[in-house]
């Protein structure tokens, strides 16, 4: 039992008063003092073996004594990863000569939502030869983790000149590697828990899905049942950072499980079937909201939303609506399309295609922000309505 520094305090002075004449316990006598001293150092005490204990199992550590713990079951945490991309590029003629485009050539994105860019740097010399318009050289982001996982053709602008280089891209098919960020505490503490599964012989469904998720890069995986491909046959779905792994991430966990799955087990390592939704929102805000604020928000809350949606994890309305209504502004929100939630197999992943918002207005511009009203509900494309005349309503 961890005790507090008052019921430590009030121990000390019982005993003190059962066992020695003392009799003054007053916050002013020399003897309370000195208890005072003792009591906080055996608090300290109890407040170490309290910090201890609970770093003493999987289920409860953290930090780096998790990582201590999980590594007497020969378990490490998964590090960050860089993202590795192929860059296109490009002339707008036909090269007259050999140009030689060289390793570290730094290449970046375009800003984001939040304002950052992206850097990435070329692994390897390429050579552009005469009469070439392309050059296609891999290249790595400047760090590790998920920000650098870019979007098709973004990577735009060149940081280091190339003489007679005219554009840059990252074309269809650019993603070799996806970045990650390093294995979480609860993920790697899960991961540890399911690594039991693998210590027996055969090859439970837990020992497959645990293997997978082993990969850096992989953050969720699923294991189809009843021998998907015939007698013997097992399958492994796994999900990337950037949603659908790339062909390098699906060999990777490939080769992992092949080292470790029972002799007669044939494994197949599968990318999940795409499930592309399109939505349709009504979304209505008071009138002091801004249109261009709420649509911006909407987008970015549906956006990370479908991104947070795990292999085999359909779409629920009503989460969808909750985190919307979260919005500052937002007074209602009614989803069009689909009109029910949607469920998807284990082996599918769920994204959003078009997203449509059709915007309403709660109320009159004369009306507070924050007061429903009654009525005056009215659909427009711009972000505000005609003022009212405020002195015929005799508003201040």
């Amino acid at each position: 039992m961890i005790k507090t520094l008052a019921e430590i305090l009030d121990d000390l002075m019982s005993e003190l008063v059962t066992r020695t004449p003392f009799t003054n316990l007053h916050p002013s006598a020399a003897i309370r003092g000195l208890l005072e001293v003792i009591a906080k150092v055996v608090a300290d005490l109890y407040g170490l073996v309290k910090a201890v204990m609970g770093q003493s199992f999987v289920q409860t550590a953290a930090g780096e004594w998790l990582d201590l713990k999980v590594r007497e079951m020969g378990i490490t945490r998964k590090p960050a990863v860089k993202t590795r991309v192929y860059l296109t590029f490009s002339r707008n003629a036909p090269a007259e000569q050999n140009i030689t485009i060289p390793a570290g050539t730094i290449c970046k994105s375009r800003k984001d939502n939040s304002g950052n860019d992206y850097r990435f740097l070329t692994l390897n010399e390429e050579v552009m030869e005469v009469g070439q318009t392309e050059a296609v050289v891999e290249s790595e982001a400047e760090q590790p983790g998920t920000g650098w996982n870019v979007g098709q053709e973004t990577i735009t602008r060149m940081v280091t000149r190339v003489t007679g280089i005219d554009a840059v891209t990252n074309a269809v098919g650019y993603l070799i590697r996806e970045g990650s960020d390093p294995e979480s505490d609860e993920q790697l503490r899960q991961r540890a828990i399911g690594t039991w599964e693998t210590l027996g012989l055969g090859g439970t469904r837990e020992a497959y899905r645990t293997w997978a998720l082993s990969v850096p890069g992989v953050i969720a995986a699923s294991v189809l049942v009843d021998f998907p491909f015939g007698p013997g046959t097992v399958g492994v779905v796994i999900l990337g950072e950037n949603g659908a792994p790339t062909p390098e991430l699906i060999n990777e966990v490939h080769q992992y499980i092949k080292a470790r799955k029972p002799l007669t087990a044939d494994v197949r390592v599968l990318a999940p079937e795409v499930v592309s939704i399109d939505l349709a929102l009504e979304v209505t805000r008071y009138a002091a909201a801004a249109q261009n604020f709420v649509d911006t928000s909407v987008r970015e809350v549906v956006g990370e939303y479908t991104r947070q949606l795990q292999l085999g994890e359909g779409l629920v309305l009503a989460r969808l609506i909750d985190r919307v209504m979260d919005i500052d502004g937002v007074y209602n929100v009614r989803i069009v399309s689909p009109t029910a939630d949607i469920p998807i197999g284990v082996d599918r992943f769920l994204v959003v295609g078009e997203l449509e918002i059709t915007h309403r207005i709660k109320g009159r511009s004369y009306q507070d922000g924050g007061i429903d009203g009654s009525g005056g509900d009215e659909t427009t494309e711009s972000a505000q309505i005609m003022d009212v005349n405020r002195e015929l309503f005799g508003i201040e």
